[in-house]
């Protein structure tokens, strides 16, 4: 069997974001495996720097051009361009992670969809007129795809209910976390997190971007709950400040948290991620829509908690090992913050539970069950 897998987000932005950490450790698990039977072709940018080493199975390569922003290129050119690109050389699979399907394909196509966020907050991401195009004209492609891959049983009912894909060709094959993740001790973590950011000891993470779907506000009013009485308390936010960080800077005017508690600490390296979830009193997810659930699974696998919203994917990642309310009541998230905070054995209880959940998703399970879709399609 010969598999196109497009590894093209290993270059861009996206190689430390979902896409990228999505490609990375299915490409990995795939190495690991060694399905003898599969003939692997990767796509990669002509035009950006290669990827960094990691482990891949053995493979050749088609390099394409796109332009200095190759996610809105790729979203918009893919399409006609790749049909010309690729070649095909007899291939069999042709699997596209994000939206990026060709028009004409002379193998069966497999399309992960890792969320539909553009469809409840169009006037967000399908602002652009190229970005409004590139999506309708790649939904209506992987309404055509041999095969559909969904993170979670959440964006599989979004895929059958919003794109109209038949269910029996939508298949959810949960994610995992990186295979190098390791956390420190608790211990360990609080100290690393002291000396590098000054932070006491109590803190709830929040990480992530800032975008709508997110929910800046509910995440900072939730804080300034908690905080009115815990002195001691701080919300440490990691993530990249780019584009997106006006929205936080515009919710922390609008809300009520005190801004001197807040710390900030941009993007980090893994390691330092992996601290800041050790070290925290647990994970603060407001998200409105996940389609997986990576960092509330990450926290879990760091051995803490997660208080949030039952949104999208989250409550099939974090199940008892945390505190999940609905979106839909303004206070909820704020009240269960607070009973968290304020009931150590609640806490412990719930950190006992943390190892066990994240043990149940595994890369090498993905990796097979992505295999057994190749199959099923050809």
């Amino acid at each position: 069997m010969r598999v196109i897998f497009d590894a093209r987000h290993l270059q861009t932005v996206s190689r430390t974001r979902g896409i990228g950490r999505y490609s990375r450790n299915l490409l990995a698990a795939f190495a690991r495996i060694a399905p003898r039977e599969v003939d692997w072709t990767l796509l990669r940018l002509a035009t950006f720097p290669r990827a960094d080493a990691q482990p891949l199975p053995p493979h050749r390569e088609v390099a394409v051009a796109r332009l200095r922003r190759p996610e809105l290129s790729m979203l918009a050119l893919d399409a006609l361009l790749l049909p010309l690109e690729i070649g095909w050389r007899g291939a069999d699979v042709y699997h596209s992670v994000q939206l990026g399907l060709p028009l004409a394909a002379r193998a069966r196509t497999v399309v992960t969809l890792h969320d539909l966020a553009p469809l409840r907050w169009p006037e967000h991401y399908l602002r652009l007129p190229h970005a409004r195009v590139g999506h309708m004209w790649q939904y209506a492609l992987a309404q055509r795809a041999d095969a559909v891959i969904a993170p979670s049983h959440a964006t599989a009912r979004d895929a059958v209910e919003r794109l109209r894909i038949r269910p029996e060709r939508v298949h959810v094959i949960p994610e995992a976390v990186d295979m190098s993740f390791a956390a420190p001790p608790r211990d360990e973590a609080r100290r690393i997190v002291r000396d590098r950011f000054a932070v006491p000891e109590r803190y709830v993470l929040y990480v992530g971007q800032f975008d709508p779907r997110k929910n800046m506000d509910g995440l900072l009013a939730a804080f300034a709950r908690a905080a009115e009485s815990d002195p001691a308390l701080r919300l440490v936010i990691a993530g990249d400040m780019g584009k997106l960080a006006a929205y936080l800077r515009n919710a922390l005017a609008r809300t009520r948290a005190p801004r001197d508690r807040a710390v900030v600490t941009g993007f980090v390296d893994d390691a330092t991620l992996a601290a800041l979830y050790a070290g925290a009193e647990c994970l603060l997810h407001a998200a409105l829509l996940e389609g997986f659930g990576l960092t509330p699974l990450e926290s879990l696998a760091a051995g803490t908690p997660v208080v949030g919203y039952r949104a999208g994917a989250v409550e099939e990642v974090v199940g008892d090992a945390g505190l999940l309310v609905e979106a839909s009541e303004p206070d909820a998230l704020g009240d269960a913050l607070v009973t968290y905070l304020s009931s150590p054995a609640v806490a412990t209880e719930l950190r006992s539970r943390a190892p066990h959940r994240s043990s149940l998703f595994s890369w090498d399970r993905a990796a097979r069950e992505t295999l057994v879709v190749y199959r099923s399609v050809t």
